[in-house]
């Protein structure tokens, strides 16, 4: 058996592939939508991918299963779950399965449980290796039903689905699961950073039966204090996530072989806004963003975060251009954008930054200042605003007195809460996301805006005062 864990940092995606030598055939679980390593690892070892199986209807990336059988000429056939009706039922799916239904490639053998609670129509995938054992399954698929330490999170689909998704997961934990051998593996879709839970593990697999003993989410309690203790501190899920929902389950866009967003644009070009309505988005450091920068543009500095901010921050009703003093980054930028259903990045500005300095063209600035200089000032100055934009947790952790906070991902809808009138010295946990935020301030007006470096890691390590 060939056995393959492809896992993207940031948004923490699994996905696997597993091959059988004696059928040569191969199964894709939960792909991304840049499926050229899937298509790779397969050729490599002399496998045809046959079959695409969808554990559920994913909220925090677009899926790759449409994108990966047009790629392999309509070839693979497409699984997803029979369950949760016509609202849930992705019309792409080639075959509806339900729990009784398999699917076998030579010694390798899978079936499927029903498992609601994340989502209606979850289900888990098990895997039997025919040739050890017919009933006992060896790994456990379990998508964003169970993860390393946690439990998937049932609140995405709004206030009111979710206590009855809650107790949905709790059948689904203390039932359903019970079915399987604590040796059984579990392989999940998802590994710490992941915000389809709360506190998922940073191990990328465990088993049933360590999970059972030591996963929290997994220790019997009365059903309504087992849902209380779930929701409780629950992180802010991303406005995206409502669209992925929506994407996946109609069917996202080919996308084909031809990376988009590859074309160069003149400093000439982007000036005289020939990208009509584009909207600039520059992914270099938040010190070099903060040095020189186009007016109006929204930094999200390059990186496995990238993909997540620009599904909190980036209007997806827009084109988009880049800026990035390395043009080799623009293919994985583009793939980090695709991930989350940016399809329209019209391409790049050719020779970067330095191409629009020399051309003579208007530039910002962005105000920085160390921690030290940040005390100095909100001792003397009465009228200056902290703004802290890290999470709930991050600020009940632990803040600087008198700051407000609001979380990065959601400053774009409240505007109106930081005044203009005072200055603004943008907090989060190092920089990257008050860059982001101070950012997305200059572009509504604000005047006064500084980024404070190093962020309340730096603030922590300099000892001075939190409340």
């Amino acid at each position: 058996m060939q056995f393959h864990q492809r896992f993207v940092p940031g948004l923490a995606i699994a996905s696997y592939i597993v091959g059988d030598e004696k059928s040569g055939e191969a199964v894709v679980i939960d792909p991304t939508r840049d499926v050229a390593d899937f298509i790779a690892f397969a050729k490599n070892h002399d496998l045809h991918i046959r079959h695409i199986i969808e554990t559920h209807v994913h909220a925090d990336f677009v899926c790759g299963s449409r994108e990966l059988k047009a790629r392999l000429k309509d070839e693979p056939t497409i699984h997803c779950s029979g369950y949760g009706g016509d609202d849930w039922n992705q019309p792409y799916a080639d075959e509806y399965v339900k729990e009784g239904d398999t699917i076998t490639m030579g010694d390798v053998k899978f079936g499927f449980q029903h498992v609601p609670g994340h989502t209606p129509e979850h289900v888990a995938v098990t895997m039997f290796d025919t040739s050890r054992s017919s009933d006992t399954p060896w790994v456990m698929f379990s998508g964003d039903f169970l993860f390393v330490g946690d439990v998937g999170r049932p609140d995405l689909l709004g206030e009111e689905e979710k206590r009855e998704l809650a107790h949905q997961l709790y059948e689904s934990v203390f039932q359903r699961l019970g079915d399987l051998p604590d040796i059984t593996e579990v392989f999940p879709a998802h590994g710490a950073g992941s915000l389809c839970g709360k506190a998922i593990g940073s191990r990328r697999s465990s088993t049933v039966g360590f999970e059972r003993r030591f996963n929290p989410s997994l220790q019997e309690k009365p059903e309504e204090q087992w849902v209380k203790n779930l929701l409780n501190e629950m992180p802010l899920s991303p406005p995206y996530f409502k669209r992925m929902k929506q994407v996946n389950k109609d069917g996202p866009a080919i996308i084909g072989p031809e990376l988009p967003g590859q074309k160069r644009w003149s400093a000439h070009q982007v000036h005289e806004r020939v990208c009509e309505n584009c909207l600039i988005v520059d992914v270099r450091s938040k010190e070099s963003f903060a040095a020189a920068h186009i007016p109006n543009a929204i930094n999200i500095p390059f990186g496995n975060n990238l993909p997540t901010w620009a599904g909190w921050v980036l209007p997806y009703d827009r084109p988009i251009l880049l800026i990035s003093d390395d043009p080799s980054q623009i293919k994985q930028v583009v793939t980090h954008l695709l991930r989350v259903g940016f399809d329209d990045v019209q391409g790049y500005l050719e020779g970067g930054i330095g191409s629009w300095e020399t051309s003579g063209y208007e530039l910002s600035t962005l105000n920085t200042m160390s921690v030290h200089d940040l005390e100095k000032q909100r001792k003397a100055e009465k009228q200056l605003t902290i703004l802290d934009v890290r999470t709930e947790k991050e600020w009940n952790g632990g803040h600087i007195e008198n700051a407000l906070h609001i979380h990065g991902g959601t400053l774009q809808d409240r505007f109106g809460e930081v005044s203009k009138d005072k200055p603004v010295a943008v907090v989060c946990g190092s920089g990257y996301r008050a860059s982001i935020a101070s950012s997305f301030l200059r572009r509504e007006g604000f005047e006064n805006v500084t980024n404070v470096i190093g962020g309340m890691s730096a603030w922590r390590a300099a000892k001075l005062p939190t409340t």
